[in-house]
């Protein structure tokens, strides 16, 4: 099948929920769409936005402007409507499975992200982010364990083809499921973002009174995102004559761990260290490029991640890295420069790297590394376009035989 044919023989239905309890998954439905916006456009595929809630944020509304998404704009009463109808029709057919049957799909369409298999009427392109729950099964409840147990086994005894992140999660994934029938294929995307003029960081930098040298933490207040390890090592160094100015933005709640948050504020209190950490919550996607732009490094402390967000941003504005030295993010940082890894959750180690790349750092933004930054993610970027499609069209087929190809 030639590449020019997709349009004529495959439809993209890209399912779209904004969970704010999850921003990686809104930001990584932002990232897909804007990679197959790369193709020369008469090579686009046909791409359909099927919202499972409101088209009316911002993050929607950016993805709605892709050229390679076509939409039909109703008024909200009737875009409120169409969500209620989806999400009502899929939770009968999570409750009721006989409904599949009743049940039909546009041909040749492939829905993505499936992330179960109820929807069984339609073509699906499974995803699972990752096998966070074999590896730090402590963070969840035993009903979550439980469900993400019986839904990945159910995924990797389907017919069709499923869609990881990583070489880390592929050998998870071959490792826990030996026998598994769906299709594992991988595709490690890249962050879309572009810098903007160098001046564009001063109004972020100002509106919060930040020093003009930091490090950035872009991560959600989650245990496994690991902050106490950041500002354990900021401790260390605080008590060796060296303070680090730390930045913060993410949402600051666990809903697995409520009271996580304010072991994180009484630590910084018992150590004197909020003189030196800015917590800002949640702030706009533009305001949280500039911050990448300006930090003179940014650290990715997680103990866990499918493929780090925060990284992929990272290498795009060609900024230095920090990071933990779990699997994904070696992976990650593979023959990128300049990287520093630590051992993950160790504040000494992280305490050490840090003396040694404090010196080293600049303050940011570095327009000649940004430029050579977007050079490379451009090639990326195209390659990554062709890569889904191609996988978009196993997944068809596969559904289609009901067997792998």
């Amino acid at each position: 099948m030639k590449e020019d044919s997709w349009r004529a023989s495959l439809t993209l239905a890209v399912e779209y929920f904004e969970d704010p309890n999850w921003l990686g998954g809104s930001i990584y439905i932002d990232n897909l769409l804007a990679i197959l916006s790369e193709l020369n456009p008469q090579d686009f595929p046909l791409i359909e936005l099927v919202f499972l809630s409101s088209p009316a944020t911002p993050l929607a509304q950016k993805i709605l402007k892709y050229p390679v998404v076509e939409h039909q704009p109703k008024s909200s009463f009737w875009e409120a409507v169409g969500v209620l109808r989806r999400r009502s029709l899929r939770a009968a057919v999570r409750r009721q499975p006989w409904l599949n049957r009743f049940l039909r799909a546009k041909p040749n369409t492939v829905y993505f992200p499936a992330l179960d298999t109820s929807q069984r009427w339609r073509k699906n392109l499974y995803w699972i982010p990752d096998f966070q729950h074999h590896y730090l099964p402590h963070l969840f409840e035993p009903t979550e364990l439980a469900w993400r147990d019986r839904n990945f086994s159910a995924i990797a005894n389907s017919p069709g083809v499923l869609l990881l992140s990583s070489q880390s999660a592929l050998t998870d994934f071959q490792t826990f499921y030996p026998a598994a029938t769906v299709q594992p294929r991988v595709w490690s995307f890249c962050s879309t973002i572009r810098p903007g003029p160098e001046a564009d960081c001063q109004p972020a930098l100002a509106a919060f009174d930040l020093p003009p040298k930091f490090l950035y933490v872009a991560n959600q207040f989650w245990r496994h995102k690991d902050h106490i390890t950041v500002f354990a090592a900021l401790n260390l160094l605080k008590q060796q004559g060296l303070t680090i100015p730390l930045v913060c933005t993410g949402k600051q709640d666990d809903r697995r761990d409520p009271a996580y948050i304010r072991s994180l504020l009484d630590n910084l209190d018992q150590h004197s260290l909020r003189d030196q950490v800015y917590l800002l919550g949640v702030v706009p996607r533009q305001t949280q490029i500039q911050l990448l732009r300006a930090a003179a490094a940014v650290v990715q402390p997680s103990r866990f991640e499918g493929w780090s967000t925060v990284i992929e941003d990272a290498k795009a504005l060609g900024r230095p890295i920090i990071a933990s030295d779990f699997a994904v993010h070696r992976e990650q940082l593979h023959n990128y420069a300049p990287a520093w890894h630590y051992a993950t959750g160790e504040p000494d180690a992280l305490a050490q790297c840090l003396t040694q790349a404090w010196v080293r750092l600049a303050q940011g933004p570095d327009p000649e590394g940004e430029a050579e930054a977007a050079k490379r993610n451009q090639t990326r970027r195209l390659e990554l376009a062709h890569q889904f499609m191609a996988i978009a069209k196993d997944a068809m087929i596969c559904s289609a035989l009901g067997r792998p190809l």
